[in-house]
């Protein structure tokens, strides 16, 4: 890939990440608030908030839309910037902080952010409890037993699977390019030999 090439990738991965991320955030923050105020006047009502017909059950489907918009900006973003600046440049201590910068800031997101948002989806607007049940298994696979699983249960499954395996992709993506970058680096073999013959491999 040419330099060229990577800076336009890079500034164009900027730009759609740029706004995804504002009108992500902006559509998120606008869905959220409540349709009227304290003394019963509706506020901007020509924004929706839920999804079907004012139906409350819907109204948490804007807003969730909404913040994934915006993360999934933030990561265009970011990969703009590490494939337009960063990726398979020399590196400088300069890129070197700015990378340091990039991969805190998606740890910070990946970690901390996204499941606190997941967590709050599910125990506060969908009111995933012990005492909602999620599945009850039949009685004949568990040797006649009652065995039931909640939304709660379902909960710690999904957030902790989602924890896990952006934990394993933290530790295989960046050995991958770290390997990548070093089978990049060696010289390639002699296909010549000193007296000017071609180098044939023979076996042992």
């Amino acid at each position: 890939m040419s330099d060229r090439l990577r800076k336009r990738l890079g500034i164009i991965g900027v730009v759609a990440g740029s706004v995804l991320l504002i009108g992500g955030t902006l559509l998120a923050h606008f869905t959220a608030l409540s349709p009227t105020d304290a003394i019963g006047q509706r506020i901007y009502p020509s924004i929706p908030r839920c999804l079907w017909f004012e139906d409350p059950g819907s109204c948490w489907i804007l807003p969730t839309l909404s913040k994934a918009t915006a993360f999934l900006g933030s990561q265009v973003l970011m990969a703009g910037i590490v494939i337009g600046w960063i990726f398979d440049r020399k590196l400088t201590w300069a890129l070197a902080t700015l990378g340091a910068f990039l991969f805190t800031l998606e740890a910070i997101i990946l970690f901390g952010i996204v499941p606190n948002e997941m967590l709050a989806l599910f125990q506060g607007t969908l009111e995933w409890s012990s005492r909602r049940i999620f599945i009850t298994i039949p009685p004949w696979l568990v040797l006649n037993n009652t065995v039931q699983i909640s939304y709660d249960t379902l909960k710690d499954l999904v957030v902790a699977g989602y924890a896990t395996t952006v934990l394993v992709l933290f530790m295989v993506v960046p050995y991958q390019v770290q390997e990548r970058r070093k089978r990049r680096g060696e010289p390639k073999a002699p296909t010549t030999s000193l007296y000017g013959r071609p180098v044939v491999k023979g076996s042992r």
